[in-house]
């Protein structure tokens, strides 16, 4: 079980360091992205890792209650055929509680050890946690910082276009153009006038003479009626 845990904390631990001390373009915003992607999925896994070790210690913790149990209990069963003279009977008894204190002994190492990777891998999750947190915010900031830096260049873009249209108005007279559009509505309106003054038809002498009398009936109706 120590050989195990030994080569369990070099493993895990030692891919926890080596992604600590990566080395990275703080100012690649792929770089940087890639990174926190990768200590997500390493956060994940030693979150998951240190679950299980603590697990661990818990079994180890019970087992070893278990054997202690049996101990004393084995010890009591000695000492009462000893006092019945079944020496060769306590013997082999003893024989088993020297079996389970040797295996006593051996969960013991494997529980400090345990704690120690368990202690370990606990403060590799917190320093996991803490460097994500980091670049998180670093990342965030950096796409912050692009979004911004796109909207000065459209904008500066934008504002370069519309001053090449203003300066390119610069050489054109407002005046001359209002003048000319002045000019163009007094001409149309002059078309305006002959065309509905074309559409008059003169009246006759017989006609007009009618025209004036109906005119002077409107305006006269008592003398309309003497008539």
């Amino acid at each position: 079980m120590s050989t195990f845990l030994n080569k369990l904390r070099t493993v895990v631990l030692g891919n926890v360091h080596d992604l600590l001390d990566k080395a990275i373009d703080m100012n690649s915003p792929s770089a940087l992205r890639q990174y926190t992607r990768d200590l997500e999925d390493a956060l994940d896994r030693m979150k998951s890792e240190a679950a299980v070790q603590a697990g661990q210690i818990r079994t180890l913790t019970r087992e070893k209650g278990d054997i202690e149990h049996q101990i004393d209990s084995g010890i009591a069963t000695i000492k009462g055929l000893q006092q019945s003279g079944k020496d060769e009977l306590a013997r082999n008894k003893a024989a088993e509680v020297v079996r389970l204190k040797d295996r006593l002994s051996r969960t013991v190492d494997s529980i400090a050890s345990q704690q120690k990777t368990s202690e370990e891998l606990d403060k590799s999750v917190a320093l996991l946690d803490a460097k994500h947190t980091d670049m998180v915010s670093r990342v965030r900031e950096l796409e912050r910082m692009d979004l911004d830096t796109k909207a000065k260049e459209d904008a500066a873009s934008a504002l370069h276009s519309a001053g090449k249209v203003v300066s390119g108005l610069g050489d054109i007279s407002i005046d001359d153009t209002e003048s000319r559009m002045r000019a163009r509505n007094d001409v149309a309106q002059e078309k305006f006038s002959r065309a509905v003054g074309s559409l008059q038809v003169e009246e006759d002498a017989d006609t007009a003479s009618k025209v004036d009398d109906l005119l002077s009936e409107i305006s006269n109706p008592l003398r309309s009626s003497k008539i």
